[in-house]
């Protein structure tokens, strides 16, 4: 602390109060600034300034802890959340909790896409866990932090148009059938590509029930119904539903042929070993799509593909929402403009997919290089 003179008149005290240095400047005499500097240390270590309630002094990195123990590592997308964690943690770590206002999250929000360069889909999950982090500071934690208000919902947030309608043709489908079978097996023998067998029955599930990414990566062989023509899906719906999707006669015959590891209970084991939880396609997708001819496309487009030739073959919207696992009609309304009658049953639909993909396998093993589809 100190009082500065910096003209007749005009001094500058200066304190250190909740961490930061604070200064004020005083029109009057030396002893004036000094009694108005008693003043604001007596407040201060009463921990009454400006008459606001005790501050509480809970970093931000004891937070980030105690969100990862209860929430974070408990999230199938664990790997990636950590890391987005510890993003947050050398920007905010050793501020106070109470200290980051939606100014200090804007400026961190910012910084996303301009210091590093994010993408924006990248940056909106960055501020998603943020969002997470401090709304539970401020309700199932707010003693212990001393804030009753989530900063980050003051923030507007430049997310991606996910209204993207991009499904494959009927040639597309034919085409990456193709493509999909020709390297089942390793060049010049008959022993099976085990890096395009596996990304091959994960494509071909992804094509036939519309289940994202991250739902075929945790199937186990006890979710596959085999009398009842369902799978089921072990990411649960809100409120603990749980959720099936069809199963056609030719993806039940592709799952039986599939070989099972050794001592495994999930169908697509982690490459990483059971303490890799974060699964994925590699590039070998990419390389798939190239050979096909298809472009402007990824993995969750076949999401797509399944819903829209659904709707383009009389499907139900509703039954549809329910097949998605959409817990608001409204994210399903977009392939509403596709269908003409509710009349066609999901398992129908999915048959008619296959039934374009072998009508060209047929076509490829007229000749050679044969896979059963």
């Amino acid at each position: 602390m100190c009082i500065s003179k910096l003209s007749d008149g005009l001094y500058k005290i200066r304190w250190r109060e909740g961490g930061r240095q604070r200064s004020l400047r005083v029109h009057g005499c030396r002893e004036l600034a000094k009694k108005i500097l008693r003043k604001k240390l007596s407040l201060r270590d009463e921990n009454r300034h400006l008459d606001i309630k005790k501050e509480v002094n809970y970093q931000m990195s004891e937070l980030i802890d105690q969100y990862w123990l209860h929430f974070g590592r408990k999230k199938i997308s664990a790997d990636r959340e950590k890391s987005i964690v510890e993003g947050i943690r050398s920007e905010l770590g050793r501020m106070f909790v109470r200290e980051v206002d939606g100014y200090a999250v804007q400026r961190w929000y910012e910084n996303l896409t301009g210091k590093r360069g994010l993408a924006d889909n990248t940056a909106a999950r960055h501020f998603n866990v943020m969002r997470h982090m401090m709304q539970k500071a401020s309700t199932i934690w707010s003693k212990q932090t001393g804030i009753d208000k989530n900063p980050a919902s003051l923030i507007e947030v430049n997310r991606p148009d996910d209204s993207r309608e991009r499904f494959l043709s009927e040639d597309e489908l034919c085409r990456l059938k193709i493509a999909l079978d020709e390297k089942v097996f390793r060049k010049g023998s008959k022993d099976f590509n085990q890096t395009y067998l596996r990304m091959r029955l994960i494509v071909l599930i992804a094509l036939s029930t519309g289940m994202r990414s991250g739902e075929i990566h945790q199937l186990y062989w006890s979710d596959v119904m085999y009398s009842a023509g369902l799978i089921k899906v072990r990411l649960k719906l809100k409120k603990g539903r749980e959720r099936y999707v069809p199963m056609t006669s030719q993806l039940a015959e592709e799952i039986r042929q599939y070989p099972k590891s050794i001592g495994e209970n999930r169908v697509f084991p982690p490459k990483g070993g059971v303490a890799s939880r974060r699964q994925r396609l590699d590039g070998s997708f990419s390389e798939m799509l190239d050979r096909a001819k298809i472009s402007d496309f990824r993995f969750h487009d076949l999401r797509h593909t399944f819903a829209s030739w659904y709707m383009m073959n009389g499907g139900d919207l509703y039954e549809l929402a329910k097949i998605l696992g959409h817990a608001n009609i409204k994210m399903t309304e977009r392939y509403a403009k596709l269908g003409q009658s509710h009349i066609a049953k999901t398992v129908k639909v999915a048959s008619q997919i296959w039934n374009l993909m072998k009508g060209a396998q047929e076509e490829n093993n007229k000749e050679g290089g044969e896979y059963a589809a």
